[in-house]
């Protein structure tokens, strides 16, 4: 199952990576084996493939006229990622010219989805100081078992002090101070307040969204709340 879960997190859909790991578990195999071994229709696997192919994820060979296919060894998954962070390195000065255009002012914006809800979690590495969070960290944990960790051990790179009134035990106990809150508090959302921004996630497995407003007097307000909430906790 965690297989499962990193490849969805490298970016390769729930086909993807039963195909992928059944062709590696199978090495040289015909396309009615790998259906079978992923539980996959025929037609749905030879699609598959097709798409984990152009990925650079598979190739195959003919034999007495017989496709034979075979997924790239894993390594390959760490050449993809390191391709596509020099592809995006070299364009880097190119995109923060064009984002320092932009004028600073207040607003909301809703993202949605799991890839929606990163682009939230990563501007909390942007924090000039202290993050304060209500956070329900199992809620967390299901929906970004692999991602959040690595966002923390980054946090921790960079020296960013956390705050935390959340349910359950913190990821990381560096540069943290956390409260428990009563069980009788049970939420499936997180917020965090900083930079004068309110972010929030509703950590719904089947539609999980985010919204990141940029106010200066609602993160003043909610920090206050959770100042409040913070003096009353023991």
């Amino acid at each position: 199952m965690e297989m499962r879960k990193a490849l969805e997190e490298f970016g390769l859909s729930s086909n993807e990576g039963s195909v992928y790991l059944a062709s590696l578990q199978l090495g040289l195999a015909r396309v009615n084996e790998i259906s079978k071994k992923s539980r996959l229709l025929r037609e749905t696997t030879y699609g598959v493939i097709n798409s984990l192919s152009a990925k650079g994820l598979m190739s195959y060979v003919v034999k007495s006229g017989v496709r034979y296919f075979e997924a790239a060894k894993p390594a390959r998954l760490k050449q993809i990622l390191k391709e596509k962070e020099e592809v995006i390195n070299k364009v880097m000065p190119d995109l923060l010219g064009l984002g320092s255009a932009w004028i600073s002012k207040p607003g909301v914006e809703f993202y949605e989805g799991k890839e929606g809800l990163k682009t939230v979690i990563e501007d909390l590495l942007n924090a000039k100081d202290e993050i304060l969070g209500f956070v329900s960290t199992d809620n967390l944990r299901e929906i970004f078992e692999f991602y959040f960790p690595n966002v923390v051990k980054r946090r921790e790179k960079l020296g960013i002090n956390v705050r935390l009134l959340t349910d359950g035990e913190p990821f990381s106990k560096f540069l943290v101070k956390s409260k428990i809150l009563p069980k009788s508090f049970a939420f499936k959302t997180c917020m965090w307040i900083y930079n004068d921004k309110v972010t929030i996630v509703s950590l719904n497995q089947n539609e999980p969204i985010g919204v990141m407003i940029k106010d200066k007097d609602i993160s003043f307000t909610q920090k206050n709340v959770f100042e409040l909430v913070w003096k009353l906790l023991k």
